[in-house]
C-alpha cells in the first residue's frame, strides 16, 4: 500500500479539533501522519561577570525543574494524542522534542528529510519563534514542502500557482504536482509579466503550462499586473477572485549571513492566515 507520509508540527496548546481533523483527512487518503509536539526551552542561562576578565555562565536556580515540568507536560500530552490518532485508526505516531533557535532549526529540517510535505499547526503561531525556526528549517534546510494554514491531505479544486520563471518556483511546481495532478483548475499566474518588446522576457509560464498539461492538468495561464499592489498582495487578490482554495509558490531567504530572516514576499505570505499555502524553495 502506498502511503503519502507528511509531518505536523504541533503544539501543547494545539486543540483536539485541528488534530481529529487532521486524523481524519489522513485517514480518508490513506496517509501517515507524523505528529511532532513541540516546545520551547526555559530561558536559557544568563551570563554574569566573574571573577576573571571572562564571563561565567549563570542558570537560575529552578531552570532544571521548569525543564522537567515542561517536558513532564509534553510526554503527558503526546500520550493524549496518541490516543486521539488511535480512535481513528490512522497511520501515525507521535514524537516529542524541546530545544530553542538553531536547535529547532535543524530539529524541523532533520525530521522533514524523510516526508512528502510538512505542515505547522497554526496555534504554533502563538509562539514566534517555534513557527519562525520551524519554517525556516523544513523550507531551507529540507527537500519537503511547507504548508500553512491547512492540512495537506485536504482536496483542493483550484490552485493558484505564482509563477516567475525562478529556480524557486520550479522547485515549488515539482513539490506540488501531486496538489496540481488532484486539483479541478490549476492558474498559473505570471504577475507582472514582461513586455513582448522585452528580449528577456520570454518566459510568461507557457512552458510550465505546457508540462503540466502533459500530466494531464487542467492548466489556464493568467498575466496579473499589479495594478500599485505589492507582490503578496496581488497573489492573495487575484486568488481570491479564480476561487483558489491553495496557493503554491516559491520561498526565498537572505543571504547566509541574514539566513534567520525570510525575504519579503515569503515572509508575508507566511504571515498570512487567509489562504493555505504550500512553499518550495
Amino acid at each position: 500500500m502506498k502511503r503519502r507520509s507528511s509531518n505536523y508540527f504541533i503544539g501543547a496548546d494545539t486543540s483536539d479539533k485541528s488534530i481529529l481533523d487532521c486524523a481524519e483527512a489522513a485517514q480518508s487518503h490513506e496517509g501517515h501522519l507524523n505528529c511532532i509536539l513541540l516546545a520551547s526551552l526555559p530561558n536559557l542561562p544568563y551570563f554574569k561577570y566573574g571573577t576573571s576578565k571572562f564571563f561565567d555562565a549563570g542558570l537560575p536556580a529552578n531552570w532544571l525543574d521548569q525543564l522537567e515540568e515542561k517536558r513532564a507536560v509534553l510526554e503527558s500530552r503526546a500520550t493524549e494524542v496518541e490516543a486521539l490518532l488511535a480512535s481513528k485508526a490512522v497511520s501515525a505516531n507521535v514524537k516529542v522534542s524541546i530545544g530553542s533557535g538553531a536547535d529547532l532549526k535543524h530539529l524541523a529540517a532533520r525530521q522533514s528529510y524523510t516526508c512528502d510535505v510538512a505542515f505547522l499547526d497554526a496555534g504554533l503561531r502563538n509562539d514566534p519563534e517555534i513557527f519562525r525556526e520551524v519554517g525556516h528549517g523544513v523550507l531551507f534546510h529540507s527537500p519537503a514542502a511547507l504548508m500553512i494554514n491547512g492540512n495537506p491531505f485536504a482536496q483542493r479544486d483550484c490552485v493558484f500557482f505564482a509563477w516567475d520563471g525562478s529556480f524557486a518556483a520550479s522547485r515549488a511546481a515539482h513539490l506540488g504536482l501531486h496538489y496540481f495532478l488532484e486539483a479541478k483548475e490549476v492558474v498559473i499566474a505570471c504577475i507582472d509579466p514582461p513586455s513582448a518588446h522585452d528580449p528577456e522576457g520570454q518566459d510568461t509560464g507557457a512552458d510550465i503550462a505546457t508540462w503540466l498539461s502533459h500530466h494531464g492538468c487542467r492548466v489556464t495561464v493568467s498575466q496579473f499586473p499589479r495594478g500599485g499592489l505589492t507582490i503578496q498582495q496581488c497573489i492573495q487578490e487575484r486568488a481570491k477572485e479564480v476561487g483558489a482554495d491553495l496557493i503554491i509558490m516559491g520561498a526565498y531567504g537572505h543571504s547566509y549571513l541574514r539566513e534567520s530572516v525570510f525575504g519579503g514576499i515569503t515572509q508575508a505570505m507566511l504571515e498570512q492566515v487567509s489562504f493555505p499555502v504550500l512553499f518550495g524553495h
